[in-house]
């Protein structure tokens, strides 16, 4: 008997399998954000007070019977930090009749779609803030007169002083050395610093890699939870956690920077948290789309950036 062969291809009408579900693994770690402090702003323009105390002095001495004589170098002058806040929005629109099909993952209904990208574009913002917030930006006035959108200054912009800068003088080597990372640590202890919170990229995490300990626990000393640790490592200044941020360059775009940070010196400063805005909503629909967009406003405070401190000139990219 001959093989018969059925041909199910020209039995027309057959569907193709669509699972009905929406898959996205875009990053939505922000640790940087998740680990410093927050606060209110109340102007676009952020200032803040810095003090300092002189050196100390081990031969700090007088003869019984002293004499005082004051003088205008007595005391130190105190001097003002400042940010900007950054105004920031992810906008979104969705025709009508786009959101009456039936989508996978979605399905039929009035603000399926809408939702969907909703969620989508606020995911969006917070990783926009986490970028801004670790970024070598400066800061920059807004000038609604002539256009000029204002700029949060980022956390490498502030960390000027306890810096190792690989591939140079000290330290010639372009990779994340063991000694190297304890000497940026031993920079912020002489500056008073406890910086228990290190960002690092991928390709420096496996430097880190072979001379750090394995998490082994999820609380930390505090009783806080640990979140995206990677590593924990004990230096001079305690036992320090390392996260992954991928959202962690350079100026120029490269993963080749450690910030060290001491994260109780650091705020973020909210003069508009997140907020969903209606453009053409159900109830006054202009034209045939639902749209509207996310906005926020905020800025970086650096309370004192002594503290903390970054590696740059990493050999690093992906």
């Amino acid at each position: 008997m001959a093989d018969v062969h059925v041909n199910i291809e020209q039995q027309g009408r057959i569907r193709e399998q669509v699972i009905n579900t929406i898959t996205n693994i875009s990053p939505t770690e922000r640790p940087f954000l998740a680990a410093v402090g927050r606060m209110d702003a109340t102007n676009t323009k952020v200032e803040w007070t810095k003090d300092t105390l002189a050196a100390a002095s081990a031969v700090n001495k007088e003869a019984h019977g002293f004499t005082v004589t004051f003088a205008a170098a007595d005391w130190t002058a105190r001097t003002q930090a400042f940010n900007q806040c950054q105004l920031l929005k992810k906008q979104v629109s969705v025709d009508l009749s786009h959101e009456a099909v039936d989508k996978v993952g979605i399905g039929r209904g009035l603000m399926g779609e809408l939702e969907n990208q909703k969620k989508n574009k606020l995911d969006e913002l917070t990783n926009d803030i986490e970028a801004t917030l670790v970024s070598s930006n400066a800061a920059v006035a807004p000038l609604p007169n002539t256009g000029t959108a204002g700029q949060s200054a980022g956390a490498q912009t502030f960390l000027t002083q306890n810096v190792v800068a690989c591939g140079s003088g000290e330290y010639p080597e372009v990779t994340l050395r063991q000694d190297y990372y304890d000497d940026l640590a031993s920079k912020c202890l002489k500056q008073g610093g406890y910086p228990l919170d290190v960002f690092c990229g991928i390709q420096a995490k496996r430097a880190v890699a072979g001379w750090v300990d394995q998490v082994n626990r999820p609380i930390s000393d505090s009783g806080k939870k640990l979140t995206n640790v990677i590593n924990q490592y004990e230096t001079v200044v305690g036992v320090q956690d390392i996260h992954y941020d991928r959202f962690l360059v350079d100026s120029d775009g490269k993963y080749s920077v450690l910030l060290m940070i001491e994260a109780g010196r650091f705020k973020t400063a909210w003069l508009r948290e997140p907020k969903w805005k209606w453009v053409s909503g159900p109830e006054t629909v202009q034209g045939d789309f639902f749209g509207g967009y996310y906005a926020t406003e905020l800025t970086l405070v650096a309370m004192a950036p002594e503290s903390s401190g970054k590696m740059t000139g990493l050999g690093y990219t992906l």
